[in-house]
């Protein structure tokens, strides 16, 4: 049975979007908070200052992706990315495949610490959810098993 991610980001990136998970169908997981921004010192200091999504370091582009799902990282990256692994994004159609061929590389679906403010944070163009969030996805996605893709829309 096919398994779809849908992240849908607002055209004002400084918003959360929501990201959910349908299996045949039918929504098995969500709909969860995410975040599709990039962090504005780090775009910057990569020359790309607008976080323009089809730039290395820009937001996350939308467009088609091929997922496959990564272990939880080392301890010394959990506050980064979390510790219940990632969702590897390897973008085939849209604006996605555009960043790629421009040089966009690294997308992933992942969680980490939530800022001071108890919020989610920006990334360097992934997607980011809690870690509670991540860990509820990527259970279900081992559960569905099979291949996974993940849309990524404006809305």
């Amino acid at each position: 049975m096919k398994t779809e991610i849908l992240v849908i980001l607002p055209a004002d990136r400084n918003r959360l979007g929501r990201l959910v998970v349908d299996t045949g169908g039918k929504m098995v997981f969500g709909p969860v908070d995410c975040f599709g921004r990039a962090d504005d010192r780090a775009a910057r200091a990569r020359g790309n200052a607008n976080r323009d999504p089809l730039k290395p370091f820009g937001d996350t582009p939308t467009g088609m992706y091929r997922c496959h799902l990564g272990s939880a990282p080392a301890p010394a990256v959990t506050r980064t990315y979390g510790p219940h692994g990632w969702v590897a994004l390897d973008p085939v159609s849209g604006p996605a495949l555009r960043a790629k061929k421009n040089g966009r590389f690294g997308l992933l679906i992942h969680g980490g610490d939530l800022n001071a403010a108890g919020r989610l944070r920006p990334t360097y163009g992934c997607v980011r959810v809690s870690n509670g969030d991540m860990e509820g996805l990527m259970r279900r996605l081992r559960e569905a098993g099979g291949g996974v893709s993940c849309r990524v829309e404006e809305g």
